[in-house]
């Protein structure tokens, strides 16, 4: 193996992949990233039995070849270099030699023989999507997956198709993030009427820091099997293993009928949200809010800490309520909306509440109140 290749391009295709590799393993070689030369461009390849990611580099290639180099060294060596031509070989079966300007290291490896290969995907399901659409219903939902590894199925985020529609569900039973994207950034290319897979938020987070939502001509392509899910986008690949189960049967909730509508502006209700939450700490982040007739009033009490109380303008359009909710939850998804007022539906003290924004059909977001 021999080569040559610009630093900045190889530092970036590092970051993409570094990330993947476990930093506890019981597998050594599973600590390194696997280099991989053959045509006219490097493979970089981590894998760590769950989540595997791939990036390829434009290379100028003397020999073709493979190793593995750990992880963390090779990271931190390329993130230090300066911004010049890296000459790259493989020295005595296991041992990467790399030249940059007047920087020399060698680096001790593993043989590539020994890496796993990452698994293939060959299923029948398959579908194009643009990167802002997977972006927004990444962003809009995975932040509400549960983070409890013993209700495992909670971890995951729902992709879902229906006919032409394609939507994203996250849910750790105190609150439910729905988000469809629009058709005209879906293209759906194979695969029956309906299915649904449930991805590692793990995955999905990865796959959130490869997306570039202004590169609308490079959709993200996927390609999922009954165990698997790979995603493509342009020079990089993430594969991930599905989680198996039943994902619940989130429906019933969507079909809330509401009595009370309270129209706010997002960003003013967000910034109250977060200062009372600062009272609200030592309470299970207890807020109360009491809406009536042009002013939604909220409020935050602590025996340790004191009071908190904000008045904002809003629009009531029903009969007045007071209501408690965790400040937690309100501020993930106030801030991942992006229109200038929320609409908050709402039933009884005791029932759960539906937010939306006021210009995005496309997204539901409900949560559970708490005692007042």
């Amino acid at each position: 193996m021999k080569l040559t290749c610009n630093r900045r391009v190889l530092h970036e295709a590092l970051q993409h992949v570094s990330r993947v590799v476990s930093g506890r393993t019981t597998l050594p070689i599973l600590s390194n990233v696997l280099l991989e030369v053959s045509g006219n461009e490097l493979r970089l390849v981590a894998y760590d039995m769950e989540l595997g990611a791939q990036s390829a580099v434009p290379v100028e290639v003397e020999e073709a070849g493979a190793l593995t180099v750990p992880a963390r060294v090779f990271v931190d060596v390329v993130a230090g270099l300066p911004d010049a031509t890296v000459a790259m070989e493989r020295r005595d079966h296991s041992i990467l030699g790399l030249t940059c300007g007047r920087s020399q290291y060698t680096i001790h490896g593993l043989p590539a023989e020994e890496y796993p290969a990452l698994p293939e995907v060959a299923g029948d399901i398959s579908a194009e999507i643009s990167q802002a659409g997977m972006r927004d219903l990444i962003r809009s939902t995975v932040f509400a997956a549960s983070r409890d590894e013993t209700r495992a199925i909670l971890t995951g985020v729902l992709l879902e198709r229906e006919g032409e529609s394609v939507k994203m569900v996250a849910t750790d039973s105190y609150r439910l993030a729905v988000k469809t994207v629009p058709a005209d950034q879906v293209r759906v290319l194979a695969g029956e009427e309906r299915w649904e897979v449930i991805i590692p938020a793990r995955a999905l987070h990865e796959l959130n820091r490869m997306l570039d939502p202004s590169a609308d001509q490079t959709p993200v392509r996927i390609k999922a099997s009954p165990q698997q899910i790979a995603f493509e986008v342009g020079p990089y690949f993430l594969i991930s293993r599905l989680i198996e189960g039943q994902f619940p049967n989130y429906s019933r909730l969507l079909s809330i009928e509401p009595n009370r509508a309270l129209t706010v502006n997002r960003e003013d209700l967000l910034g109250a949200i977060k200062r009372a939450a600062i009272v609200a700490r030592t309470e299970a982040s207890k807020i109360l809010f009491r809406a009536e007739e042009g002013t939604l009033t909220i409020s935050a009490e602590s025996g340790d800490v004191g009071r908190a109380h904000e008045e904002l303008p809003g629009a009531l359009e029903g009969e007045s309520i007071e209501i408690a909710f965790s400040a937690e939850y309100l501020t993930d998804v106030l801030g991942v909306m992006e229109s200038e007022t929320v609409v908050w539906h709402l039933v009884a003290p005791e029932s759960h509440g539906l937010l939306k924004s006021a210009d995005d059909p496309d997204y539901i977001y409900i949560v559970m109140p708490m005692r007042v």
